[in-house]
């Protein structure tokens, strides 16, 4: 099973109101009328221009939160659509420093409406065998004037409105509000998201984005052929319950590492395992940092593999500000800070924190959904091939992304399972 993710931007701290705005409404908990989302329209350059620099972005995060931290989750899809909508906001040094560091490659015009598109394209993947879902949030301070340009982009291209709350006398209760609202779009597996540490009295919006994913393989393991066996993890060898299955999957050798891809019921979405030669984590790190992972899974061709994945139950919790600002944009954590575009003069509005949290849980049916849709009658009646093994006995990575628009809903280093 894999399934669950949530990251929050929070911007900060107190504001002058000066141009074209919008003061959302008094109560606490109204949801600001919002512009209809725009219809979905991006040319296929923009689309590949958004999934590459996406995915070069995922790589670099993910190499770098990997040196202090052995096992790493994340969700790169919602890290970087979090920070484009704060990037709608951002002016100057400020947006060209997060353009940089997120390896957004477009106008911003044109990147909002890529993102939009990205979004729309990604919405048939909750059908019958698969529950996907995506969601955006804004918790604003209320009777903040925050720019009317910046909240129709959002409402546009990102489909979400503007709930107010009361961070300047009550943070306590608006922490609350927003961790509801996360532990509902995410099932209930990220309830506490924000600690009281998060969020104070200076704080004037919270863009929060959800994704929740619970898919079925399309050939399942049978939990009689799961058993322990090692795993030579950094810190010595332990006994994890291990799957194992006989099947034909895409596969490919590379110098240095190879792949395996298991496919999901309904086909859109796969699951990589790019297992590195033994010791070679860190050089593996380093290739996915330069390139993006996608650019590994090449070569992939039907193959006779026998198969050993240990089952894995991962859950990280992070604080992104210094990765972010390591990877080149500390203007947007400092007083130089230019979200005008949000509300405010330039340097009156900083980033707090990014706080993200990843839940990933992988066992013999893949997840929890019902019904199967025979995705994979082709494979199993495919004549017998001699069996590649491969066997996840040691650190690897994995990547969980939409085949079709090459987002990457989810990415991982397991030092330990």
């Amino acid at each position: 099973m894999l399934r669950c993710l949530a990251l929050l931007a929070l911007i900060a701290p107190a504001l002058a109101a000066c141009g074209s705005h919008v003061t959302p409404p008094s109560r606490p908990g109204e949801v600001r009328a919002a512009d209809p989302r725009a219809p979905a329209t991006v040319t296929r350059a923009d689309a590949a221009a958004l999934a590459t620099g996406n995915a070069q972005f995922a790589g670099r995060l993910l190499a770098l939160l990997a040196r202090s931290q052995p096992t790493v989750a994340l969700s790169p899809f919602s890290i970087s659509g979090t920070l484009a909508m704060t990037y709608a906001g951002a002016r100057g040094r400020t947006a060209t420093e997060m353009a940089s560091a997120l390896d957004f490659r477009l106008p911003p015009d044109r990147l909002h409406a890529a993102f939009n598109a990205l979004g729309q394209a990604l919405a048939p993947v909750g059908a019958r065998t698969t529950k996907f879902r995506i969601a955006n949030a804004l918790f604003g301070q209320r009777g903040t004037a925050f720019r009317q340009a910046f909240l129709s982009v959002l409402a546009r291209n990102y489909a979400t409105g503007m709930r107010t709350v009361d961070f300047a006398s009550s943070p306590d209760a608006a922490r609350e509000a927003i961790n509801a609202w996360v532990s509902e779009a995410t099932n209930g597996k990220i309830p506490q998201l924000l600690g009281p540490q998060d969020v104070d009295t200076s704080t004037r919006l919270v863009l929060a984005d959800a994704v929740y994913l619970n898919a079925r393989w399309a050939s399942p393991f049978h939990r009689e052929d799961t058993s322990l066996a090692p795993f030579h993890a950094p810190g010595g060898t332990t006994q994890v319950p291990t799957m194992n299955q006989a099947a034909s999957f895409d596969y490919a050798s590379h110098p240095g590492y190879r792949v395996l891809e298991l496919p999901y019921q309904g086909g859109r979405l796969a699951f990589d395992i790019l297992l590195p030669d033994p010791g070679g984590l860190r050089t593996l790190l380093g290739r996915i940092a330069v390139s993006g992972p996608l650019a590994l899974l090449h070569g992939l061709a039907l193959q006779r593999v026998q198969l050993a994945l240990p089952k894995m139950r991962l859950r990280t919790h992070f604080e992104l500000a210094d990765a972010l600002s390591t990877l080149g944009m500390p203007d947007a954590f400092s007083s130089a800070a230019d979200l005008s575009g949000i509300a405010g003069s330039p340097g009156q509005l900083a980033i707090q924190h990014v706080v993200h949290e990843a839940y990933v849980r992988v066992d013999e049916a893949g997840t929890e959904a019902a019904a199967a849709t025979g995705a994979v009658v082709g494979v199993t009646a495919l004549p017998p091939l001699p069996a590649i093994h491969f066997k996840v006995d040691r650190p690897f990575v994995f990547v969980l992304r939409d085949r079709q628009t090459q987002a990457i809903l989810f990415l991982g280093a397991v030092s330990n399972p």
